[in-house]
């Protein structure tokens, strides 16, 4: 039986951020100002330890899919277990469904460590060091990359945070800027390049794709407050995932399109042993106007 992890709770005098180190190094709640930021964890689906239905999970060492597992790399062709059932390819890495420690942690601050070892889900040896810090009305999130296998090896990094849609309270909007769109054909993977089309509101918009030539910076205008999203340099791309009829959204920040292994550009990062890849995302919240941040506070 299956039962809650441990969580551990960063708190100031905005934010109420829950993580749970355990389930994938996952944020299972963030809230600002008594809002929900991020789409909150049922207390069911935590209790179950389903960490696709948390509230934002790290991407390491890749993003999205791997088609049908298979991909090469140097002189070597590589095979990969399915990681989802249902799913005919690896998807989003190994570290959200990876147990990670909790190194450090106070009030504001958690420091995490996963150190893997090649296997049937991912064949190079790397640590990933996650930390997830809130300053002010600023929560941020980083991840450093190490390649810890005696060759040289293909590393991505990422999250996929949940958003919430209150359709009811009005509309929810994400104002960005990215070059092209990845079309996904029947196989949910790329197929082709396409000029992004113009984004009305994400309550009446249904997509997935991954979007290239990503700016690193987003606005997400909602009706009670304005999200403001900053990467920094590694993260070249983000995906766009709003499925019909569900009450939320995903802006995931990425650092190479989807099934990048296979030809999709940008490639993914290629360490050296010992070297790093560091990715970064500050979410900084803003009420809709002062008002609104009274009744809140």
């Amino acid at each position: 039986m299956s039962s809650a992890p441990e969580l551990f709770s960063l708190d100031n005098d905005a934010w109420q951020v829950r993580i749970a180190p355990s389930l994938g190094g996952s944020i299972v709640e963030a809230r600002w100002r008594g809002r929900d930021v991020l789409r909150p964890t049922p207390a069911a689906e935590l209790e179950a330890r389903n960490v696709r239905k948390t509230a934002c999970y790290p991407l390491v060492p890749f993003s999205n899919r791997i088609a049908f597992g298979t991909f090469g790399f140097g002189d070597s062709r590589y095979t990969l277990a399915k990681n989802l059932a249902g799913f005919a390819h690896a998807i989003h890495g190994v570290g959200f469904q990876r147990a990670w420690s909790a190194h450090a942690s106070n009030a504001n601050t958690i420091d995490m460590r996963l150190a893997h070892v090649p296997d049937e889900h991912w064949p190079f040896a790397f640590e990933a060091q996650q930390r997830i810090a809130i300053d002010g009305d600023t929560l941020t999130l980083s991840l450093r990359m190490t390649n810890t296998d005696t060759c040289a090896a293909p590393c991505g990094a990422g999250w996929h945070p949940f958003f919430p849609l209150d359709t009811a309270a009005g509309a929810t909007r994400l104002s960005t800027a990215w070059t092209s769109m990845l079309v996904s054909d029947a196989n949910d993977l790329p197929c082709a390049n396409t000029p992004p089309p113009q984004l009305g509101a994400l309550d009446d918009t249904v997509v997935d794709n991954c979007f290239t030539g990503w700016s690193g910076s987003a606005h997400i205008d909602t009706p009670h407050h304005r999200i403001a999203i900053e990467a920094n340099d590694a993260l070249r791309c983000a995906v766009l995932f709003r499925p019909g009829g569900q009450p939320f959204f995903a802006f995931e920040p990425v650092s190479h399109a989807n099934n990048a292994l296979n030809g999709n550009e940008p490639a993914m990062h290629v360490l050296s042993r010992g070297e790093a890849l560091e990715a970064r995302v500050a979410i900084s919240l803003q009420a809709r106007n002062t008002e609104s941040l009274r009744s809140e506070s």
